[in-house]
């Protein structure tokens, strides 16, 4: 029974995951990436703090050493802010390029990860790291790669369809180089994230101190860029219902999804979890193609399935 609930928290995490990008995309077209940054953090802030109450433990904070309590604030600051920014970028790119393109190319944050533990934490890659990691870096070829004329619809480029060739170019890599570097600020995340979880021994507060942190520190940059409180102003009433979609998709798949990823692992193992896990690129692209109806890439399917054997290679090799 256990084992079949970790096997239903994967697979909601997919679910969601996979969804959540669509209403990202969805509601961005209607909106401002600034603006709902800070909206969705607002959200996502109550939605981590209310299931850390029911589900997570504060006790570690009385019982952590003044240093460790120091070390377990700088890495979740550093996940919160990492991981704000990484967003931000995440939907910078989603208002140039498709979901099915965009969603993918954040996948290599997983190449980014391992690099960036064994410099700071000194863990240890392997040659099935590297060898999975190349396989999953080869993907950006195929997503990156401009439309063929038949596939193409126009790109929307400041809110106008635009047939110009080097405008269109431009944009696609504007939006192919902002989903990258999401890639490398969410790996950042990833690795602070679970140092500080390994001070706390606790998924859900740590999760909700990081968004808490992601969110003081978009605050104050709104002091200097009033842009990022516009969600909350008076003339964007008339599109806080896309404001609200992109809040809640963020409370599903940054609150919960995650914390059920980290369940399911712990019920199931990493390496089970991971691997089911591994398939949300394609689960996503089905989305993006079924419910989105964005274009069909033959070439997209095919960097997707490299992101997925170059994830089981590193899991299995």
């Amino acid at each position: 029974m256990a084992e079949l609930i970790g096997y239903l928290l994967a697979l909601n995490a997919i679910i969601t995951w996979g969804l959540a990008s669509l209403v990202y995309k969805f509601g961005l077209g209607k909106t401002e990436a600034k603006a709902n940054l800070f909206f969705r953090l607002v959200i996502v802030s109550c939605s981590t703090f209310i299931i850390s109450i029911f589900f997570g433990n504060y006790h570690f904070l009385f019982i952590l050493t003044t240093t460790e309590l120091i070390w377990y604030i700088l890495m979740a600051l550093l996940s919160g802010v990492s991981v704000t920014i990484g967003d931000l970028l995440y939907f910078f790119a989603l208002k140039k390029i498709d979901a099915s393109r965009a969603y993918p190319l954040t996948q290599l944050s997983l190449v980014f990860v391992y690099p960036l533990a064994f410099l700071f934490f000194q863990e240890q890659i392997s040659l099935s790291v590297l060898i999975g990691g190349l396989v999953i870096l080869s993907s950006v070829l195929f997503l990156s790669k401009k439309d063929k004329p038949k596939e193409s619809a126009f790109y929307e480029v400041n809110g106008e369809n635009n047939s110009d060739e080097e405008l269109i170019s431009r944009e696609l890599l504007l939006g192919v180089i902002m989903a990258i570097g999401t890639a490398l600020f969410w790996a950042i995340a990833i690795v602070s994230f679970n140092q500080a979880r390994i001070y706390s021994n606790d998924v859900f507060t740590t999760n909700f101190f990081r968004i808490l942190f992601g969110t003081i520190s978009v605050a104050i940059v709104g002091i200097f860029d009033n842009d990022f409180f516009s969600g909350f102003k008076k003339e964007n009433r008339i599109n806080l219902k896309y404001f609200a979609y992109i809040g809640i998709a963020g409370s599903l798949s940054l609150g919960l999804a995650d914390s059920f990823f980290y369940k399911a692992a712990e019920i199931n193992g990493l390496v089970l979890t991971s691997t089911i896990t591994a398939n949300t690129p394609m689960v996503q692209q089905i989305f993006s193609l079924t419910l989105l109806k964005e274009k069909f890439r033959k070439r997209f399917i095919f960097a997707v399935a490299l992101i997925i054997i170059g994830n089981y290679i590193i899991l299995f090799l």
